[in-house]
């Protein structure tokens, strides 16, 4: 049996319009170089140190190890005052408000929020009680 690709041995992808190697190469629009932009840091009232062992148990739960992975590259590149390449869960750290973007830029914060209660959900049991033991005083 063969598995050959009709066409003479050619993709039979589409090239892409918007490609970043040679003239007339297929390249996927996720092989694209992602811009870089500058980050600052803002101080924030309340909430957890980034290194607090609370962001990775907690917020990874809610949104995922990337996105969480991903702020906390931005709040480094933040305390430095660096650039970073355009985060890939940029969409999900916007919408929980961990990150805020402007004109010049992206912001985070020096420290990390509890985890709203409408994320909650994603928690299994086991988790949620051990959360509620974590944030009650």
């Amino acid at each position: 049996m063969r598995t050959e690709v009709s066409g003479g041995g050619q993709t039979a992808r589409p090239p892409h319009l918007r490609t970043v190697g040679p003239p007339g190469a297929s390249v996927r629009p996720t092989a694209r170089v992602r811009p870089v932009v500058p980050v600052r840091l803002e101080p924030r009232l309340g909430g957890f140190e980034p290194s607090d062992p609370y962001v990775r148990r907690f917020w990874v739960a809610a949104i995922g190890s990337s996105a969480v992975a991903e702020l906390l590259r931005l709040v480094r590149a933040g305390e430095k005052g660096e650039g970073v390449r355009l985060p890939r869960t940029l969409p999900i750290l916007l919408r929980v408000g961990l990150v805020k973007a402007e004109t010049s830029g992206l912001v985070v914060f020096d420290h990390i929020p509890v985890v709203p209660v409408e994320m909650r959900w994603r928690f299994p049991p086991s988790l949620g009680a051990e959360h509620s033991r974590w944030i009650t005083p």
